[in-house]
């Protein structure tokens, strides 16, 4: 992969599927990866790899390691200006870890998702470093409208807010970049331009619950 490929293909993609609408999901329902026990009322626990994040009842999971041909085939549906997101999605299978959208759709039609990726890095690779390369990097579709630095738990994170025009999509994404070990984590969360105000405290709390379990 290129430099900082990763980066794009994740906010590209997360983008992509706040475009498909809530077929997408009812046709992944039964990979969904959830545990009924939580520190908030109604909340629910998702886990992938070594990652976990907490989001409403409301909300689905997906293991990208498990019927990725499902979406694939969903992009590829779309017509040939999602293609390339589908392609990109079959040559860097491991770059996605976790995926859980929302099964209430909004006014939007759009799917609200939040996508969990992961990038090696150098060890001497700080997170201010990186999103200096991510901003150099940004397609023309995508602007910043805020940037800054803020705790996560035990970690200090990168906090982007972007707005991107995708092929006819308006959508408006909150993304987090935590550094752990030789790791980057990108933790992107996504929805239609004009629910975003009202969904941005629910990001923001789920953002708060994201964990990297201890690898043995």
């Amino acid at each position: 992969m290129r430099k900082n490929d990763t980066f794009w293909v994740c906010v590209s993609w997360v983008v992509v599927l706040a475009a498909v609408g809530a077929a997408v999901v009812f046709a992944l329902l039964a990979g969904n990866s959830r545990e009924h026990s939580t520190p908030m009322p109604g909340w629910e626990k998702f886990e992938a790899g070594v990652v976990e994040l907490w989001l409403p009842e409301s909300w689905e999971g997906w293991d990208p390691t498990e019927g990725i041909d499902t979406v694939v085939e969903k992009l590829q549906n779309l017509g040939p200006g999602f293609d390339k997101y589908a392609q990109q999605l079959v040559q860097n299978p491991s770059m996605v870890v976790l995926w859980v959208y929302d099964l209430e759709v909004g006014e939007s039609g759009g799917l609200t998702n939040v996508l969990v990726c992961k990038q090696g890095v150098f060890s001497t690779m700080t997170v201010d470093t990186y999103l200096g390369l991510v901003l150099q990097s940004l397609p023309a579709q995508f602007q910043v409208t805020e940037q800054g630095t803020v705790r996560l738990t035990d970690h200090e994170a990168g906090r982007l807010i972007l707005e991107a025009d995708l092929s006819g999509v308006e959508a408006k994404e909150l993304m987090y970049v935590v550094k752990e070990g030789t790791t980057m984590w990108l933790i992107t969360y996504s929805t239609g331009a004009q629910e975003f105000d009202q969904r941005l405290p629910v990001f923001e709390q789920s953002a708060l619950t994201f964990a990297i379990q201890d690898q043995e």
